[in-house]
């Protein structure tokens, strides 16, 4: 059965608002503890750049000097500053993570953005992380594919929002009473 032809009920239930992108090869071991750490921590306008992740992410807001403009204010091009996406299956893939994707966490179209931002930025052949020569990329192979799919619900809207990832390519397809069911889009950045 395609995807087109699930009504969102059926979403719901086959996906249970989760997904899983499988990425081809697995993330090296540089790979996977950067990204996890970039992941878990708040991606806020850093003085080290959108790239930088703090050595202790729950003890970084207890700076004095913390400029909180700057903290509640995400990176140019990050889609926000919290990431509903994390390295899952000893880096076979990319996880929703339901503390930031679920409830009233980040809304469907920035789970779109996040990872069209992953793919582009750490990801891909080509990705742009490649040619910052930040140290932390050294051991990245910017090598991979991505496969996948994911659902989330967003509670203000009731609508099932469906990524679909082949070949690093996302699709984005949104379901509900009052979505043009089977409509597609690609997340830009």
């Amino acid at each position: 059965m395609e995807l087109m032809e699930l009504t969102a009920t059926e979403l719901v239930e086959r996906f249970h608002l989760a997904g899983c992108v499988w990425i081809d090869p697995p993330l090296r071991r540089e790979e996977l503890e950067y990204l996890t750490a970039f992941t878990e921590s708040r991606r806020w306008r850093r003085p080290g750049g959108p790239y930088a992740v703090p050595d202790n992410p729950l003890a970084e807001c207890l700076d004095p000097a913390l400029d909180l403009a700057l903290y509640t204010t995400p990176p140019a091009g990050q889609p926000s500053v919290y990431c509903p996406w994390t390295p899952a299956r000893a880096g076979h893939a990319l996880a929703l993570r339901q503390d930031v994707a679920g409830g009233h966490g980040v809304p469907p179209h920035e789970v779109a953005a996040w990872l069209a931002y992953l793919r582009d930025h750490f990801l891909r052949p080509g990705a742009l992380a490649a040619q910052s020569n930040e140290p932390a990329f050294a051991g990245f192979g910017f090598d991979h594919v991505l496969q996948g799919a994911a659902a989330v619900c967003s509670e203000w809207t009731g609508l099932v929002t469906v990524l679909q990832v082949e070949a690093n390519d996302i699709t984005v397809l949104t379901f509900g009473r009052h979505a043009p069911t089977g409509r597609a889009w690609r997340p830009r950045l």
